[in-house]
């Protein structure tokens, strides 16, 4: 809350006038000596002792000293600034920051830049003399100590309480609720059957989203907001099992636990299978992952299933699947219609690359079709690269210290994996640039066919990512893209 306090004062004495300035936090309000009252009262038989007319008395109540965002403080700025006051007077100098930086600040440029003196009613001494500018750097640098041994003994604080087993995070998981007074958990019956039952369909090999499709039919919405992402973070939480985590470490919790350590070592064994398992079906079945375009709203394609059934997989624009936020284009894409199975739109691109092999004339053709210049874009291929692999570092290292959980960036590192290996894709396309020759390209042809008889499908991927720049869907429609 910030309040504004105005004295009456006349015109002539206004270039002798100081402003107050009043600050506590929230903490600061029950500590003795630190309420805005006794502040003020202090500070006006200051001012009545030195002969100083008040202008004006700002006060920031319940407002931290870590940052300059303060109403109260912006206002005494603006008054300096206008050259309405030749002083501005606090009780403390911690009063006006806790950060050195912000209190350098305000002393080198609003406070001399003005002509402004500023005076620290407690420490005795004001910026009117050269010792008084100096004692303001020493003090501030004490007082941006203190917040920095703050920080670091709260957070030390922390750590041990998590060692010592009590849950840290500001809100309880579902299944439990907060000890009144206190962040320990204590088990809420109706939301634990709920946890409960969603270990009990994983292990009984339900899907994540069929999952969520169930508690989201049986629970309604108003609960939670069910979907993959957060059933696995459900999976995942060692709490369910009686345990607190502190970035890689896991302790005994006080709490009770929901399920027991067997079930939960289970289910993570059982969703580390289905990654592995995930992972090699997209390298054994997704030939043109990568490579595919929606011919409507610009966006990638990626496989996926769409009906029950063995392989039953198509390509979808991701502004259809909306599986991945990120990768979407557009909210009223039409490319819905497009009738061909995975396997079916690879195998007729895989044919139109064997037919490069034997008929020269349909090879010649693409040759002739564009023969405008190409511009280099090879740079901002690279400062794009260098780009998105800090990008995905920054993720990494923030999974890495615990700031976020996997499954909140999974999307995010997936999206800018693509990116990462089609920008990998156009770099080494440029820096081969040069016409390949008709009898190069037949045997690259050549060599691919050799690799998808002997099964060697990262090698076939990798040829085609050479004859191919992009291959465009729509519907029915399928316009490939030669990288030649």
């Amino acid at each position: 809350m910030n309040q504004k306090k105005t004295v009456p004062i006349s015109a002539k004495l206004l270039e002798s006038a100081a402003d107050i300035y009043i600050r506590v936090s929230t903490t600061e309000q029950a500590q003795e000596g630190y309420s805005v009252e006794e502040q003020e009262r202090r500070l006006q038989q200051y001012c009545k002792a030195m002969d100083i007319k008040i202008h004006q008395i700002y006060v920031d109540a319940a407002y931290s000293g870590s940052s300059l965002e303060r109403p109260g403080i912006q206002e005494v700025i603006r008054d300096v600034r206008a050259h309405k006051v030749k002083k501005v007077i606090v009780w403390k100098l911690d009063r006006l920051s806790r950060s050195q930086k912000d209190t350098l600040i305000m002393l080198e440029d609003v406070f001399l830049e003005n002509n402004c003196d500023f005076v620290s009613m407690l420490e005795s001494f004001d910026t009117s003399t050269p010792f008084g500018r100096a004692i303001v750097g020493i003090l501030a640098a004490f007082a941006q100590l203190e917040r920095e041994n703050i920080k670091e003994r709260t957070s030390m604080g922390r750590i041990a309480r998590i060692a010592k087993g009590h849950y840290s995070a500001s809100h309880p998981p579902l299944g439990y609720h907060f000890i009144p007074g206190s962040n320990d958990l204590a088990i809420e019956e109706y939301e634990s059957n709920i946890v409960q039952e969603i270990y009990t369909r994983f292990l009984s090999g339900e899907s994540l989203n069929g999952i969520a499709e169930s508690m989201k039919n049986k629970y309604g919405e108003n609960l939670r907001t069910w979907n993959n992402t957060f059933i696995r973070r459900i999976l995942v939480n060692p709490v369910y099992m009686g345990k607190v985590r502190q970035n890689d470490k896991l302790y005994d919790g006080i709490h009770e636990p929901i399920i027991s350590e067997t079930e939960y070592y289970m289910v993570a064994a059982l969703l580390e299978h289905n990654r592995q398992i995930n992972k090699q079906s997209r390298r054994s079945e997704s030939l043109l992952t990568g490579l595919l375009y929606c011919g409507d709203c610009g966006a990638r394609m990626q496989p996926r299933r769409v009906a029950s059934g063995y392989k039953l997989h198509r390509y979808i624009c991701y502004s259809v699947s909306r599986t991945n936020k990120a990768m979407i284009r557009s909210n009223n894409c039409t490319n819905r219609l497009h009738p061909f199975t995975l396997e079916q739109l690879d195998n007729m691109i895989i044919e139109e690359v064997l037919r490069l092999a034997v008929d020269k004339e349909y090879l010649q053709s693409i040759l002739e079709k564009d023969t405008a210049p190409k511009v280099d874009e090879t740079e901002l291929f690279r400062e794009r690269l260098v780009e998105v692999k800090k990008q995905m570092d920054k993720l990494l290292n923030l999974y890495q210290i615990g700031a976020v959980d996997i499954s909140d960036i999974a999307d995010r590192l997936e999206s800018l994996k693509e990116e990462k290996e089609a920008l990998q894709h156009n770099i080494d396309r440029s820096a081969a640039e040069t016409p390949l020759p008709i009898e190069k390209i037949q045997s690259y042809v050549q060599l691919f066919k050799e690799a998808l008889e002997s099964g060697d499908n990262d090698t076939a991927r990798q040829i085609i990512r050479m004859l191919i720049d992009k291959i465009v869907v729509l519907n029915e429609d399928i316009e490939i893209h030669w990288s030649f």
